[in-house]
């Protein structure tokens, strides 16, 4: 595939354009901010649908993408802590059990025997 037939990146500007053409309000420089904050690929891409392409989400103005980023976001601080520890913990009890199993730290030693 040549430079000529990719699709290049597009600008905040098409972006926006891109949106409307989709069927989402969008406008101003409020929104154009928040679209940069946000980004559009975190942003909207990942919200489009629910589970799967054929339950596609009847948003229409980008005021409601931008509240279900902030509810995504929100949710995320609710449960990162909690899952971090979680991951800690499995990785250590892992760790833990690998060492035991190479009956050895060296890490040629663990590849060896693990």
């Amino acid at each position: 595939m040549s430079i000529q037939e990719r699709e290049l990146p597009k600008t905040l500007n098409s972006l926006m354009k891109h949106l409307r053409d989709g069927g989402i309000a969008i406008d101003g420089s409020a929104q154009k901010r928040r679209l940069k904050n946000i980004g559009y690929y975190h942003g909207y891409k990942g919200y489009r649908f629910a589970g799967n392409a054929s339950n596609r989400l009847p948003l229409t103005d980008f005021s409601q993408v931008a509240a279900l980023y902030d509810f995504d976001t929100q949710l995320k601080a609710l449960f990162y802590p909690r899952i971090m520890s979680i991951e800690t913990a499995l990785k250590n009890y892992t760790l833990e059990a690998v060492l035991r199993d190479a009956n050895s730290a060296v890490f040629e030693d663990i590849w060896r025997r693990s």
